[in-house]
């Protein structure tokens, strides 16, 4: 994962790049750039106070390391996840292991309404940094609140760190007439550059996560950071003609997190039946996304209609989606 840092922020660590996972070496530099471990302390995991050292402990035996860079309480949102963290009182824990050396920046990540961030925030003037979804397509997104995320922290000067800027990889393959109008701007450039000069153009942010899946992707990402050029105004009002245009198409805002999976009794694979059920909206009278459909369900044995409407997917869906009803949709579209 790749990201900008600035260094006037946090001082002690001229952290360019971030990775997010729980067993990665932490700390080595590789040319000019270094790598910053980090760890999530998850709610859904913890069955009371003792499971904080407990899972902390194993994470760190696990990277081979003594302390992390930045550790994060996982996916605070409306509900149970935040409730937890104050029951077990995880906020006062995380700066005990900052005394103690272990962890050097502590902050959480965040899922949750504008409202509870404020909340958090009043009541934990602790906290180095956040860690919210912010791009160009949920600035104004009404589940999302990326924009009023964003205007919170700023207004705070507390550090931001982004996670989805390219938004699960949807920004980055765009139907072709939204990567026709970047292309008529700046021809050779890539529609995932837009999406990280996007979230890299704003003030307060120090990190951008970029999950990448191949090399050229990986250089792509280096290549905007390298030489990191600003948005311009013009720019800007291509970005935005281009979000109005996605809103018009009306596509599920999935972003392949794939949480839902995890839990589901059926086993169904909701994010790659919503890529199908995206295409089939944009092109009805196409029959691909049908035989997509039917490829991946044959090999998996379990369709949409596999769906129990237990609700466990939407219960910790990030962007909140009504995923018993879109499965209901891919049924009738796709079966």
């Amino acid at each position: 994962m790749i990201g900008k840092l600035r260094r006037d922020v946090f001082q002690s660590y001229p952290v360019r790049m971030f990775t997010h996972v729980l067993n990665n070496p932490v700390g080595q530099i590789v040319g000019d750039w270094f790598l910053a471990g980090s760890g999530i302390l998850p709610a859904w995991t913890m069955s009371g106070p003792m499971d904080r050292d407990l899972i902390f402990n194993e994470q760190l035996e696990r990277c081979g390391v003594s302390y992390f860079d930045f550790y994060l309480l996982h996916s605070l949102e409306d509900g149970n996840n935040y409730d937890t963290y104050v029951k077990y009182d995880c906020f006062r824990w995380g700066m005990q292991k900052k005394e103690e050396g272990k962890i050097r920046h502590f902050g959480f990540s965040f899922h949750g309404t504008p409202e509870l961030l404020e909340q958090v925030l009043n009541e934990h003037l602790e906290i180095d940094f956040v860690q919210i979804q912010l791009n160009y397509a949920d600035w104004n997104n009404q589940v999302v609140h990326s924009g009023r995320l964003y205007e919170i922290l700023h207004q705070r000067n507390i550090p931001i760190i982004v996670m989805e800027p390219v938004k699960g990889g949807m920004l980055a393959n765009l139907q072709p007439e939204l990567e026709e109008m970047l292309k008529a701007v700046h021809p050779d450039a890539s529609t995932a550059s837009w999406a990280l000069r996007f979230v890299g153009s704003l003030e307060g942010v120090v990190t951008i996560l970029s999950g990448m899946s191949t090399e050229e992707q990986m250089r792509d990402n280096l290549q905007t950071f390298g030489d990191f050029q600003p948005l311009t105004k013009e720019e800007y009002q291509v970005i935005e003609k281009v979000v109005k245009k996605m809103q018009d198409m009306s596509l599920v805002p999935c972003t392949s997190c794939r949480y839902c999976c995890d839990g589901c009794p059926s086993k169904i694979l909701i994010p790659d039946i919503f890529h199908a059920l995206n295409t089939a909206r944009l092109y009805p009278t196409d029959n691909r996304p049908r035989m997509f459909y039917n490829n991946l369900t044959s090999n998996s044995s379990v369709k949409a209609s596999d769906c129990i409407a237990c609700g466990q997917c939407e219960s910790v869906c990030p962007q909140h989606l009504p995923i018993i009803e879109l499965l209901q949709e891919a049924v009738s579209r796709l079966e």
